[in-house]
């Protein structure tokens, strides 16, 4: 790999010193009286030459490295790869560099906090709900800014941006209601950002009077394939009360693993029963039948999260909420339920 240029070499082919080079570089030239004319000539070669700050360098210094945090809740999950594509993009553009880190189930201290305090990230951004690994407050206690992706409690001094989701269900049962459903089913899991939406769920229903029968909501404790599976094939024998004209999925992955239990019981979408989900992953529109699903705006999202943790606007309070819009695709249809 080639290595950058350095500011001692910047100085040495423009004949000047390495201190007006470094003044020039970090916006303190104006200390020293230095020549604008001089000062826009280093600029405009460290440019020409490809120079970028060394991090490590900065961090003894104590100047913004240009460093941006960002840990993961779920690698496996879709819905965070497309986030940390457009985060990648958006910190190419704003001129950041980003530290990725994971954070696995169940091991609340798998975050690298070393990692963290060696880089010393100028901002530290949280993809996901309900959870708060301890690298929060070692940023917090830095000074530096915080900013959770999600829903759920937070610590004090995170700010935090998430999609409404109780307005984008129920957008999705009043299309639902439209197309002549009222019997509505879910499939999620135990965890506690699937429960929330059940009960949004179940909240608008209510609100809407219709129907809500047990046997039509299941909540897996382990969403496997082969769960899911089992689960959809007592979905489909619900007994008396007949069976749900269409089921929402918790989110899109679990709508996939539906749609497939569907297909082995020989049950089709949307001419049996429809099917709808939540986040509206890329593949969502390429699943066959493609996926009605209740999108989270994953680029507004990313945006508000840099604006904060940058502090772009300066500091803010309360949550900033994102609305969610909803994909209209060929998985749901007129019901025609099932004899």
């Amino acid at each position: 790999m080639k290595r950058g240029i350095t500011q001692k070499e910047i100085a040495r082919r423009l004949g000047v010193s390495q201190a007006l080079v470094s003044r020039a570089l970090t916006g303190t030239s104006e200390a020293i009286d230095a020549s604008p004319v001089t000062v826009e000539k280093i600029r405009r070669a460290a440019s020409e030459w490809n120079y970028s700050p060394n991090a490590a360098a900065l961090t003894l210094k104590g100047a913004p490295t240009r460093t941006l945090a960002v840990i993961v809740k779920n690698f496996d999950d879709p819905f965070f790869g497309h986030m940390i594509r457009v985060f990648q993009g958006l910190a190419r553009e704003k001129g950041y560099a980003l530290l990725l880190v994971g954070w696995e189930e169940g091991n609340p201290s798998s975050v690298d906090v070393l990692v963290l305090r060696k880089y010393q990230p100028d901002g530290l951004i949280v993809c996901g709900s309900d959870y708060c690994p301890p690298a929060v407050q070692t940023i917090l206690d830095s000074g530096k800014p915080v900013v959770q992706i999600g829903l759920g409690r937070v610590l004090r001094g995170v700010q935090q941006v998430a999609v409404d989701e109780a307005d984008g269900l129920k957008s999705l049962v009043n299309y639902l209601l439209e197309l002549g459903h009222d019997r509505i089913g879910y499939v999620g899991d135990a965890s506690v950002s699937q429960r929330r939406r059940e009960a949004f769920l179940m909240d608008t229903l209510k609100e809407k009077k219709k129907m809500i029968r047990p046997e039509w909501f299941v909540r897996l404790t382990a969403p496997s394939g082969a769960s899911v599976n089992t689960a959809v094939g007592k979905l489909l024998m619900s007994g008396q009360g007949g069976v749900p004209s269409v089921v929402i999925a918790a989110d899109d992955a679990m709508a996939q693993q539906v749609m497939r239990a569907f297909h082995e019981h020989g049950v089709r979408v949307p001419e049996d029963i429809s099917l709808a989900g939540m986040d509206d992953i890329p593949a969502a529109s390429t699943m066959i039948p493609a996926l009605t699903s209740v999108r989270q705006p994953v680029e507004e999202m990313v945006r508000q999260a840099f604006r904060l943790v940058t502090g772009e606007s300066g500091r803010e309070t309360g949550p900033v909420v994102v609305p969610p819009s909803l994909k209209i695709r060929e998985s749901c249809a007129v019901p025609n339920p099932l004899k």
